[in-house]
């Protein structure tokens, strides 16, 4: 039995593992998305990619007000006084819930509607999922599809931000690193087996008990 179970228990491990690293946004699956500039650069004024590729962090210790703006151009984040601030009218507040921005967005939702902030943080720091910045498909780039074992770049992208009024870029670039083991489909897979090891351990139980119920011949 202790066998069986040690077996189980380490299947168990190797399929979970790798599911629970899928979290991360695309990371599981090869992707790595990376801050490249800012431009015009300002002091105090951070970015980087939290997760692989699924969040975007700005640090505004700049003293001026930034204004992120959402797919459309409109406001969609602001960074000010230490405080930030999101426009509950703005697409992005909406669209960023999903990693594939499958959501149906509230009629208060419009991009050229005058913003309407709500605080959301007391801090200088921010972080938020950014479709602009990962793959938007559950299906791999064809570029990828055609070559999964070779290194590539995916594509370049930018978010626009707006510090005290004047025009700024994040630049970053998205790429590819083949992962350990491949794109396995670790999460469709894991609960199956999952279930087989659950079989086999309590199998084990059901055959040690009977074993020790059976009489034993004596001597």
């Amino acid at each position: 039995m202790k066998h069986a179970f040690a077996t189980a228990v380490t299947v168990a491990a190797l399929v979970v593992c790798p599911a629970a690293a899928a979290h991360g946004g695309g990371g599981a699956l090869g992707f790595r998305s990376n801050v490249k500039t800012i431009t015009p650069a300002a002091a105090g004024l951070k970015a980087t990619v939290l997760d692989y590729d699924d969040r975007l962090q700005l640090t505004n210790e700049t003293g001026k007000t930034v204004i992120v703006l959402g797919y459309e151009n409109e406001p969609y984040l602001m960074f000010k006084d230490g405080q930030v601030y999101r426009n509950t009218r703005s697409p992005a507040t909406y669209l960023n819930n999903d990693r594939f921005a499958q959501v149906t967005l509230p009629p208060q939702a419009n991009a050229k509607a005058p913003p309407q902030w709500e605080e959301i943080d007391h801090d200088a720091v921010y972080d938020w999922h950014d479709h602009r910045i990962h793959w938007m498909s559950r299906t791999l780039p064809p570029k990828v599809q055609a070559h999964k074992n070779v290194s590539q770049h995916v594509f370049n992208w930018s978010v626009p931000i707006m510090v005290d009024g004047k025009r700024t870029m994040i630049h970053g670039s998205l790429d590819y690193t083949p992962p350990p083991g491949g794109n396995f489909p670790y999460l469709i897979v894991a609960p199956p087996v999952l279930l087989l090891c659950a079989a086999v351990v309590l199998w084990s139980i059901r055959r040690t008990r009977r074993m020790s119920d059976e009489p034993h011949p004596t001597n």
